[in-house]
């Protein structure tokens, strides 16, 4: 089973140009989008770091007034936390 082509002399240059036309086309295209997706990117994470900065801020100010409004019980808690841990250690 043979298939026979048949080509007018030129056209293949003209297909050719067209396809490697299109083809740059669509690489320009690819690119630029991966780039524009690259910056969304880059935008979210700063965002999100940014929104994590605020709330470990806002949690270590919390910490820090509550210790120092209570701190005969974070003592408390310390040592015994401090046994607790000491204890284990000594069973091995």
């Amino acid at each position: 089973m043979t298939t026979e082509q048949s080509t007018v002399p030129g056209s293949t240059e003209s297909l050719k140009e067209t396809l490697t036309r299109d083809l740059k086309g669509i690489v320009g295209k690819a690119d630029h989008l991966l780039k524009d997706a690259g910056h969304t990117v880059a935008e979210e994470y700063s965002a999100t770091r940014h929104a994590i900065a605020q709330n470990a801020c806002g949690a270590a100010n919390a910490t820090d007034t509550y210790v120092r409004a209570n701190p005969w019980k974070i003592i408390g808690i310390a040592a015994a936390t401090g046994a607790f841990i000491g204890a284990l250690i000594s069973r091995r």
